[in-house]
């Protein structure tokens, strides 16, 4: 069964001050800060990055295998992916099976991650090696209700994904490396300003 997926992300300075702001507003905290270790997979031409698809496994305190495909109408103010995603219970066995049917790993990135819910929307506050991001998956009245009322700035507003993202900072900031992991940023300073995002 696949659900619509509506989400912003919006890149923050202070972790904390959003945190405080979603406890005023009484949202309900879903899960607690947790890292997670995300392997994206295409095929050997890079079809799912140009179609722009993903093929994802991920592992938490669950461990998700997820599929996303873009709608037929792109919107510029939101980004919008059908999304179909199972739990499996055997990462290695999932890496394996997607290896078996022809898929390799593209890219990697970890992130901490926290939930919080707000009416009928997800918030997340995401601190990955690039920078702290706060996300809202919701309707798109609510995102923008929500956004107004946590104060965050339209023009931190982005809809690309954490791996258009990456890619935007490898091109500007001309890194070697293919993972966003917290190891391989180590001692970088780095400005998403400075970064083409969308």
């Amino acid at each position: 069964m696949s659900r619509e997926e509506i989400e912003v992300k919006f890149m923050i300075d202070d972790v904390t001050a959003i945190r405080q702001r979603l406890i005023g507003l009484e949202a309900s905290l879903q899960h607690p800060r947790t890292y997670e270790d995300n392997w994206c997979f295409d095929t050997s031409d890079q079809r799912f990055q140009r179609e722009d698809r993903l093929l994802r496994l991920r592992r938490d305190h669950r461990i998700l295998l997820t599929y996303k495909e873009p709608p037929l109408t792109a919107d510029t103010a939101f980004k919008i992916r059908q999304e179909y995603e199972i739990e499996v219970n055997d990462f290695e066995q999932a890496r394996a099976l997607l290896d078996r049917l022809g898929f390799s790993p593209s890219l990697r990135y970890e992130k901490y991650r926290e939930t919080f819910r707000y009416g009928e929307a997800e918030i997340l506050l995401d601190e990955t090696p690039l920078g702290a991001f706060v996300e809202i998956e919701g309707s798109r009245e609510s995102i923008d209700a929500i956004a107004r009322e946590l104060h965050l700035d339209d023009a931190n507003r982005i809809i690309a994904s954490y791996g258009d993202i990456f890619e935007a900072v490898r091109s500007t900031y001309d890194l070697s490396f293919s993972d966003m992991t917290f190891d391989n940023f180590r001692g970088l300073a780095i400005d998403l300003h400075t970064c083409q995002l969308t």
